[in-house]
C-alpha cells in the first residue's frame, strides 16, 4: 500500500529558547531535512506534503525541494493548534490512507514508516509507540492520584497513519484540539494498531535533545 504523507513542521518552537529547532542544524543538515529525507526515501510514499508556519513557507519550500525533490507536492500553511495544522496539510493530500510525522522527529527511518502503513492497511490506522519503561503517575494538586499499570502503556511516536477522510470527519465532531492522530479518530469510535516504535526516533522539544540526536546519528551504524 502506498500513501501520501503530511510532514508537520509549522510550530512555534516554544520549549527550545527561542530558536525554530525545526531549522537547527543536526549532524550537518536542518533537523526538518531529516524526516523529508527519510519519507523520500521510503518507497510506499507517493507524495509528500508540507506544513509550515506561515512566516517560513518560503524557506521550507527550498529545503523539501532540495531534500525531497521527487515526493514533495506541496507546502500548506499551519495553523495555531496542531489540529489546524494536521486539517491543512490532510486536504493537500489525494490518498486513502495519510502518513502523518511531526517534523520534529528526525530519526525516523524508512523501515519504520513501512511498518507503520502496514499495520494501519485494512483498519482505521496505526501508530508508532514503544513501551513505557518508567513507573508513570497519575497527579492533581501536587499529590499522586493514580498508579497505572505500566505494562498496558505506551509512548506514542510518529508516523501516524490515518484514513484521511476519517480523520477529517473526526474533526468536524468537536473543535477540540488532540495531542495526536489516534485521540482525533477515536471521536469516531475507531481503534488504531500499533505497530513497534523505535526508541531513538526521539522529538526534539529542548535542546538537550539535539545533543542526544547528534549521538545517536554518530554512533549508529544503519545511518
Amino acid at each position: 500500500m502506498n500513501v501520501d504523507a503530511v510532514i508537520v513542521a509549522a510550530g512555534a518552537s516554544t520549549r527550545f529558547g527561542g530558536e525554530d529547532k525545526l531549522f537547527v542544524e543536526l549532524a550537518g543538515r536542518p533537523v526538518v531535512a531529516w524526516s523529508l529525507a527519510a519519507y523520500a526515501a521510503a518507497e510506499s510514499i507517493d507524495r509528500i506534503v508540507v506544513v509550515a508556519a506561515p512566516g517560513n513557507i518560503e524557506r521550507m519550500q527550498e529545503l523539501a525541494a532540495t531534500w525531497a525533490p521527487v515526493k514533495f507536492f506541496g507546502i500548506a500553511p499551519g495553523g495555531a493548534r496542531r489540529r489546524d495544522s494536521v486539517e491543512a496539510g490532510l486536504r493537500l493530500c489525494g490518498s486513502r490512507y495519510v502518513a502523518i510525522h511531526d517534523g520534529a522527529r528526525p530519526l525516523t527511518s524508512p523501515k519504520l514508516i513501512a511498518r507503520c502503513i502496514a499495520a494501519a492497511e485494512g483498519r482505521s490506522g496505526a501508530i508508532a509507540a514503544i513501551p513505557v519503561i518508567d513507573t508513570i503517575k497519575e497527579a492533581a494538586n501536587g499529590v499522586i492520584t493514580g498508579h497505572p499499570d505500566r505494562t498496558r502503556l505506551r509512548a506514542a511516536q510518529t508516523p501516524q497513519v490515518v484514513l484521511r477522510q476519517a480523520w477529517l470527519d473526526a474533526a468536524t465532531m468537536s473543535d477540540n484540539d488532540e495531542t495526536d492522530d489516534a485521540a482525533m479518530l477515536s471521536r469516531l469510535g475507531l481503534e488504531c494498531a500499533i505497530a513497534e516504535g523505535d526508541a531513538t526516533n526521539i522529538k526534539i522539544t529542548r535542546p538537550f535533545d539535539l545533543e542526544i540526536a547528534a549521538l545517536i546519528l554518530k554512533t549508529s551504524s544503519a545511518r
